[in-house]
């Protein structure tokens, strides 16, 4: 059998990944300089994936890179299907106790811009799919942040969390809250709301992953609500908005 030419571990998956001759050597180093922190051959895993065959990506992969990390994402979420809870969300945790905050809300409405400016106080555990046992315990992904370039609409390039000054993921992160998370340009402070579980759950369901493959998924959702405390809705202008509302909750970095 060929060796992959990487091996990702996050999600509590090990995922190889072989690349294409064409350009394959250029390609390489840019997924290393920027996937580094999913690359220990120390990190645990219980689950590997079925190998992952990236195209051909010219003498530039730059264009490519955003569309490698869907790619990428898209098979470990494959991999943890009816094994694991898994929002499309970010998380941060106390880089000392491991408690954790994760807040879910849909694509394009701030969740990186939020994971880049907590993670430079708490540790780094996902800007996009976080996955989490039934009794809350956070696998992290410590994927390249997309961030959208200056100018333009639909490309993003790919920056790894050691180039954005994020701290690192503690050993055992663990669900502190969970929140719904959304802007608004005209507030001055934060707005914190508990809204009702069924109502909670109704605007978090769309944002998870394969849930309809666990056992009970409503149930498990429920019961770890239970454990964590309420579902919360905050509304906020500008991501350094909510600083001090995080370290209130995950106690000082």
């Amino acid at each position: 059998m060929t060796a992959p030419d990487l091996v990702i571990r996050a999600l509590d998956t090990e995922l190889p990944v072989f690349l294409p001759s064409q350009g394959g050597a250029r390609l390489r180093e840019a997924l290393l300089r920027r996937w580094n922190r999913c690359l220990n051959e120390a990190t645990p895993t219980s689950v590997t994936a079925e190998g992952l065959t990236l195209t051909g990506v010219g003498d530039d992969p730059t264009p490519r890179l955003s569309r490698i990390t869907q790619e990428i994402t898209g098979a470990l979420i494959s991999a943890q299907a009816g094994r694991l809870l898994m929002f499309h969300a970010g998380a941060v945790a106390n880089p000392t106790t491991g408690a954790s905050l994760v807040f879910a809300a849909p694509g394009g409405t701030g969740k990186t811009t939020l994971t880049k400016t907590l993670g430079r106080h708490f540790g780094y555990l996902s800007d996009e799919t976080v996955g989490m046992s039934a009794e809350g315990l956070i696998y992290p992904y410590p994927k390249p942040l997309s961030l959208r370039i200056t100018g333009t609409m639909t490309h993003k390039d790919e920056s790894s969390p050691d180039s954005l000054g994020l701290l690192p993921a503690p050993a055992a992160p663990r669900l502190t809250r969970l929140v719904l998370i959304r802007r608004d340009e005209s507030l001055r402070t934060p707005l914190v709301e508990e809204p009702p579980l069924l109502d909670a759950l109704a605007r978090l369901i769309p944002e998870s992953s394969s849930l309809t493959k666990l056992p009970r998924p409503l149930h498990l959702v429920a019961d770890l609500v239970e454990r964590t405390g309420p579902i919360q809705t905050w509304t906020y202008s500008e991501a350094e908005d909510l600083l001090d509302l995080v370290t209130d909750l995950l106690g000082e970095a």
